[in-house]
């Protein structure tokens, strides 16, 4: 490519920039929720749009024809478990538009033939439904590129260029063979990292926890713990169909249709949480049984009916399942809440935020 075409595309791209971090910015952070949100354990998450001096030295290596398969924005997940990156794919399949022709799936790295220890790569955009809310209607028209590595993976591309030198054709052909070794005994790694993670797991459900019977008396049953933020998000997410009723319930009670998008769901969650520890419900027993109570007799379906009444003149309401549960606690619960700070606890803002105020 020319140099001033290199100098006009370039410049295009530097105007542009302070959207393309935007993007990367917004992206990384979604993409972090969602696989929190999944329950899935990483090790980093980054994202990045490429800078403008890297993307000069790009285009000077590359025809007019080739400057679709630039990636302008990047994102990369660090896992420690091969079975973590198919529960990504996964994800990213019901979230994202894909771009088939230039993405590598694992179904791809089946090959038993392929050379090194590549990792799964995407391209993807925005879907339909998430492009078409407020907050992501400027970045309709962008793509980013998705790299699902575990650390193995991200040790193999971090070191394979600085080793993979042109050498003479014997010299080269030893260094291939020996890089074809090193590359199968990091999956072979991963492999077994995986399997001992799955025995360690597997044994640990066979071993009775050990009772220290000077100090509790074998009749005396042990005090419930009090729930952590990702004890009680699994909660939510072994019942796949506990957050589907209660966003039915809120819609039944007259509540607008609303989807929310992950960062509105997680903050949700987190005033869900605030609110339970509040009102005194600590423990994942009573979490529970709050909310059974709460679907017994549709005795939180005629709550969220008189509390949608008594406000019909509001039309900015945005309850999710989370938000609805949120509601019944603040209501139900009030005796034990009316005497705290709920300014500093956050619960006024929830309640503001929920009404659309």
């Amino acid at each position: 490519m020319d140099k001033r075409r290199i100098n006009e595309i370039g410049l295009r791209y530097v105007e542009s920039l302070k959207l393309y971090e935007e993007f990367a910015a917004r992206i990384r952070n979604l993409i972090q929720d969602l696989v929190e949100l999944e329950g899935v354990e990483f090790y980093a998450i980054e994202g990045w749009a490429e800078k403008p001096a890297e993307f000069l030295r790009l285009l000077s290596t590359l025809e007019e024809q080739d400057l679709n398969g630039v990636d302008l924005v990047r994102v990369r997940v660090l896992l420690r478990f091969p079975e973590d990156v198919l529960k990504i794919e996964e994800l990213i399949k019901s979230e994202f538009e894909i771009d088939p022709k230039r993405s590598v799936p694992s179904s791809q790295l089946e090959d038993p033939f392929r050379f090194g220890y590549p990792a799964v790569v995407y391209i993807l955009a925005l879907s339909d439904s998430r492009s078409g809310l407020r907050e992501w209607a400027k970045y309709k028209n962008l793509s980013f590129r998705l790299e699902l590595r575990t650390l193995l993976q991200e040790a193999w591309a971090t070191i394979f260029p600085r080793v993979n030198q042109t050498v003479g054709t014997l010299s080269e052909k030893k260094l291939t063979r020996e890089l074809v070794l090193l590359s199968s005994l990091l999956e072979k790694a991963d492999e077994g990292f995986l399997n001992l993670r799955k025995a360690v797991k597997d044994e640990a459900l066979l071993v009775p926890p050990q009772v220290n019977n000077a100090v509790r008396s074998q009749d005396a049953p042990e005090a419930e713990k009090l729930f952590s933020d990702e004890e009680l998000y699994m909660l939510f997410r072994d019942d796949e169909s506990l957050l589907g009723r209660w966003n039915a319930i809120a819609q039944e009670a007259g509540f607008p249709e609303f989807t929310p998008d992950a960062d509105y769901l997680r903050e949700s969650f987190a005033h869900l949480a605030g609110i339970l520890r509040a009102a005194g419900i600590n423990t994942l027993s009573e979490v529970r049984k709050f909310i059974a109570d709460m679907e017994a007799d549709g005795k939180g379906l005629n709550q969220l009916r008189t509390i949608h009444d008594a406000f019909k003149e509001n039309n900015s309401w945005r309850v999710d399942p989370f938000s609805a549960l949120f509601l019944l606690v603040l209501n139900f619960k009030w005796e034990d809440l009316k005497d705290k700070d709920l300014v500093k606890l956050n619960i006024k803002k929830g309640s503001d935020r929920i009404s659309g105020q």
